[in-house]
């Protein structure tokens, strides 16, 4: 009799139900309680439902800060702080399916844990001490599944055997691991889609897509005020936080540790992936990263640099590049307008404005993809064709484009460095065009042409992102404004750039895209993590977004 060989459905429809397994009843709305799936906006049904105590409420609401003081000063348990979370938490992922690991049982243990060890030692583990941390998928956490949204990884191995560098340190500092947050296959699509957990939405307008490759932290934190660790190897971090009133940040390679993590792509370091937070408050985003600093990376991960955190001290009035449009695909009306109302807020506030030209930002991300499938797609191939799954229409160069040579590889390499060096000549320059004498501060620019695409047309360009990957410049995006039909009406266009501009344009419907949320990017140099949150600090106070 021939054996059954289960197809790629049949294995994701496996490890989904056990996922489902492990959400709490008690913790869940019930189906008819929720809001109809023509509800778009759901950005604050949870506030607004009151299916969270007060008490729930106030502890998913705080400052990280503000619960680590509370657990120290037993205010709060770390059980009680948790499982708020872990409640929170199930109701977001029922409302924009964010989630792919949940394990609260582990979590509950994890707590109950440190509140001992404080009730015995009279002492808090450490600066974290029981703080909950929704980690992207890729992130092995010991216990637990590390999918990255490829069927064939569903139960290989069924749980990781060790932590990742990230998470070793980050348990040692008294943080509580409670989820995974959903991610596209490798990671590698800018939305958040997967053959395994489906597509995560955009919880300020359900009709657009989360963004990614960290569309469900995104979407899992603009939902709570929960640090969403997550990756950026080309805007990952970037383009879903922008499309959902958070705040980011996309270090330079080696602050903050990578090791041990899952990777689609393994071995690729002509472009490395890096890590950072995505929070809804700024604070929380620069607790969270001076704390990650101050616990020694480098004493985790050989590849990380040993940088101390250092106080930014910004000048009273700085100087800010700003680009509106690269000339490859031009942003949608909303975006136009939050980069206009930005420009216009600084200026108002006596800050030095120029303009920034995207010199050489097209061969940047045409070398970045190159880099992306110079294995000819190899590595991943192999995993999805084990199970016959099908790439979505995103990642079909993963299964066409022929290895590149070492040779080849390494001209790549040699034009990067080029390109690198060009910019960074280019940036040193403008001391010549400030107020100031000295080179601008940072550039100020789209993460994307869109208040969140409409979902399954983010089309094939990421071109206002992955130029700073290439150039590991440090990034951060912040929140603007929110996409209005009633302002933001579709412009009158006659030519295009490309055919990617066209379809960008043709997409766009001022009906559709109505409540999506603007983010920018703030970029500064290497290494400038506390300049650049600082400079967020600064931009979003001077705004002050609603």
């Amino acid at each position: 009799m021939p054996v059954s060989v289960p197809t790629y459905k049949d294995i994701a429809l496996k490890k989904r139900q056990q996922r489902d397994t492990q959400f709490k009843k008690e913790w869940l709305v019930p189906e008819s309680q929720l809001p109809s799936a023509n509800t778009k906006d759901v950005s604050t049904w949870i506030e607004d439902s009151g299916v969270l105590s007060n008490s729930e409420q106030e502890i998913t609401s705080a400052l990280a800060e503000t619960i680590v003081e509370n657990i120290k000063a037993k205010k709060w348990t770390a059980v009680e702080v948790v499982k708020a979370f872990c409640h929170r938490a199930s109701v977001a992922h029922q409302l924009t399916n964010c989630l792919s690991e949940v394990f609260f049982d582990a979590a509950i243990n994890q707590a109950e844990e440190l509140d001992l060890f404080q009730k015995e030692s009279g002492k808090t583990l450490g600066p974290l001490h029981g703080l909950p941390i929704a980690m992207k998928d890729n992130f092995n956490i010991k216990g637990e599944a590390t999918t990255v949204g490829i069927v064939n990884w569903c139960f290989k191995p069924e749980k990781a055997t060790s932590d990742s560098s990230l998470v070793e340190m980050l348990r040692e500092m008294g943080a509580v691991f409670y989820v995974k947050t959903n991610v596209p296959v490798a990671m590698m699509m800018p939305e958040t889609n997967n053959h395994i957990y489906g597509n995560t939405t955009n919880p300020f307008n359900r009709l657009l897509s989360a963004g990614g490759s960290s569309g469900g932290g995104a979407s899992l934190a603009a939902l709570s005020n929960v640090i969403a660790v997550s990756t950026d190897i080309g805007g990952s971090i970037r383009i879903p936080a922008s499309f959902s009133k958070v705040f980011s940040l996309r270090p330079t390679f080696g602050r903050f540790p990578t090791y041990g993590a899952r990777s689609g792509l393994p071995g690729l370091e002509s472009v490395n992936s890096v890590n950072g937070p995505i929070c809804k408050d700024i604070d929380t985003l620069e607790f969270y990263s001076r704390a990650v600093v101050d616990g020694k990376p480098w004493m985790y991960d050989p590849k990380m640099i040993q940088i101390p955190w250092r106080a930014p001290e910004l000048a009273p009035k700085l100087t800010f590049a700003i680009l509106s449009d690269d000339l490859q695909v031009r942003p949608t009306p909303p975006v136009i307008r939050a980069v206009s109302e930005v420009r216009k807020a600084l200026i108002d506030a006596g800050h030095d404005v120029l303009d920034w030209e995207p010199t050489d930002h097209l061969r940047l991300s045409e070398i970045i993809t190159k880099f992306f499938v110079s294995d000819g797609g190899v590595h991943l191939k192999k995993e999805i064709d084990e199970t016959g799954e099908p790439f979505f229409p995103y990642m079909k160069m993963y299964g066409t484009t022929p290895e590149m040579t070492v040779s080849e590889l390494w001209d790549l390499h040699a034009e990067r460095t080029f390109l690198a060096k060009k910019y960074l000549d280019r940036w040193n320059a403008t001391a010549a065009a400030t107020l100031s004498g000295k080179p601008i501060d940072a550039i100020i620019m789209p993460a994307s042409p869109f208040p969140g695409n409409p979902n399954g047309k983010f089309h094939d360009y990421v071109g206002y992102t992955s130029p700073f990957n290439l150039l590991d410049y440090t990034a951060g995006t912040f929140p603007v404004l929110r996409a209005d039909k009633n302002v933001d009406t579709k412009e009158d266009r006659l030519t295009f750039y490309s055919e990617t501009d066209r379809k960008v344009w043709e997409d766009y419907d001022p009906e559709e895209s109505h409540g999506g949320y603007v983010g920018l990017q703030l970029i500064g140099r290497k290494f400038e993590e506390e300049k650049v949150i600082e400079m967020m600090k600064l931009v979003s106070k001077i705004l002050e977004v609603k």
